[in-house]
């Protein structure tokens, strides 16, 4: 099946009750593990570029990796852009082949949010492009430092604001999104504590709206409460944290246990590249999307 759309991918598992497993995505390496192991679980999955990963030449190298492994395997697969700050990222995603782009506007007061919101809607729809945008906003965990790799266990970006119901059918009428991410209580980056997701604000924002919701911060969320979000209509959630994490371990560990450091990019990388593909494989069967491709 390869690439499909956005929309395509969150009404499916909007009427099967599933979430569609998105990982943000840094190199090959990452994508190869993501459709291999989507594959191997008969699962759809969403291959996702973080901004700074994409910054000037590189968003040529990212895409084309990307398209390249979404095309070797039969699962759905849909490639996205993850938080871009403004319209202009975009929309050089949308030209470069994109499926969908979310615009991050939410610390941005509602009227501003929904006018950029609308402005990339207008031009991703000409093309086909899903769009996905946040109203309230879901703050950033320890990893939310300006280099994501804050060590004293401070977040550069503490102010969770939760999604109002009564804002969320403004909103969609003001400016076509086809996604919505949703705060609900969790944070992106990693937790200090683990999180109690408000799972009654769900409820009242599902019954505001059927526009697919989106959890982001979903590493680190424990199992029974992704259960209930799903349940309550969550369709997608993002992961990075875990897997950088599975990674970064398993990397140090291989170092650790040797005196040369001299070695074999593709020796030195097997157990790192392991222990991330058991977190992908965890999280698509946590999110129930096993067997839905």
């Amino acid at each position: 099946m390869s690439v499909v759309s956005f929309q395509e991918m969150l009404a499916d598992a909007t009427k099967r009750h599933y979430a569609v497993p998105m990982f943000d995505v840094s190199n090959g390496t990452m994508m190869r593990a993501a459709v291999e192991v989507a594959q191997e679980e008969n699962s759809p999955v969403m291959l996702a570029a973080i901004p700074k990963d994409i910054e000037g030449d590189s968003l040529g190298y990212w895409i084309n990796a990307a398209l390249y492994a979404a095309r070797n395997v039969k699962v759905p697969v849909c490639i996205h852009l993850d938080h871009s700050a403004t319209p202009e990222l975009c929309k050089s995603c949308i030209d470069a082949g994109f499926q969908s782009v979310m615009l991050d506007a939410s610390a941005k007061p509602f009227e501003e949010n929904a006018a950029l919101s609308a402005q990339v809607v207008k031009m991703a729809h000409a093309k086909g492009v899903g769009v996905e945008a946040e109203l309230g906003h879901v703050a950033a965990g320890i990893t939310g430092a300006p280099d994501g790799c804050s060590e004293d266990g401070t977040s550069h970006d503490t102010d969770t604001v939760f999604t109002d119901p009564a804002s969320v059918v403004r909103f969609v009428e003001e400016t076509g999104v086809d996604a919505l991410a949703v705060s609900i209580g969790t944070t992106h980056g990693v937790y200090v504590s683990a999180p109690k997701l408000n799972i009654p604000l769900l409820k009242e924002l599902r019954n505001a709206s059927d526009i697919p919701f989106v959890l982001h911060g979903g590493s680190g969320t424990p199992y029974d409460q992704l259960a209930d979000a799903i349940e309550n209509g969550i369709a997608k959630i993002n992961i990075y944290s875990e897997l950088t994490s599975a990674w970064n371990t398993a990397m140090k560990n291989f170092l650790n246990s040797r005196e040369q450091m001299t070695c074999w990019f593709a020796l030195s990388c097997q157990e790192p590249d392991r222990a991330m593909r058991e977190a992908m494989r965890e999280k698509i069967r946590m999110f129930k999307s096993a067997g839905k491709a």
